[in-house]
């Protein structure tokens, strides 16, 4: 199968999806190498033996890191910046946080309707004045239903607004605590793996030197 350049990012990515299995391999590798040469010293191995145990903790560092980043969280090194700011004896703006509502906003809908009366006491004006009344309270009332059918619409489709907009929240959070539990194991799995092998060299540095000799 001839191999084309569209074929070798393809491997590339594929090789790239296990980067991390690669890279503890290839310390680990190193490790071995230079602890397991003919006539290595103690102190070499014991070194080599600590210098795994420190990477291994700092996949600790690292998932902490990652868990927190995952969570929106600030880093570490933020939280301890933003703490040494608020020192005391610093100059700096000082801000006030005021709990509770800091203004209102008062929305009224006002409605003005005037009402017809006979210009003269006659049956005849005040049948004309009636109907002209009975008609104006007609338009109010199907005014109203409008307005109520309209603010009924609105406070639906907000509702439903709502409530894929908590669907979402909660789909992410489900996310979020999967990756948690689960997405972190590629880095427990590497610190595990050279704690071990550091614990390994640092244990039995002397023993392995003796081998070696």
């Amino acid at each position: 199968m001839p191999i084309n350049a569209f074929r070798l990012i393809r491997i590339l990515r594929w090789l790239a999806e296990g980067r991390y299995t690669w890279l503890t391999t290839l310390v680990i590798f190193a490790a071995l190498i230079i602890s397991l040469r003919p006539h290595t010293t103690e102190p070499i191995i014991r070194l080599t033996g600590l210098v795994l145990q420190v990477l291994g903790i700092g996949t600790v560092i690292w998932g902490i890191h990652e868990t927190r980043a995952l969570f929106g969280h600030p880093s570490v090194l933020n939280k301890v910046g933003t703490w040494l700011k608020r020192f005391p004896l610093l100059r700096g703006n000082v801000t006030a946080a005021l709990d509770g509502p800091i203004s209102f906003a008062i929305t009224a809908k006002g409605r003005a309707h005037t009402t017809h009366g006979p210009a003269n006491p006659t049956v005849e004006a005040r049948l004309v004045a009636l109907e002209k009344n009975v008609t104006s309270i007609h338009e109010r009332i199907s005014q109203t239903q409008k307005e109520i059918d309209d603010e009924f619409q609105r406070i639906r489709g907000a509702l439903e607004g709502e409530e894929q907009s908590r669907q979402v929240e909660h789909d992410a959070i489900l996310k979020k605590l999967e990756v948690t539990g689960t997405g972190g194991l590629h880095i427990s799995a590497i610190g595990a793996l050279l704690l071990f092998m550091g614990v390994i060299l640092s244990t039995a540095a002397t023993e392995i030197a003796a081998a070696l000799k």
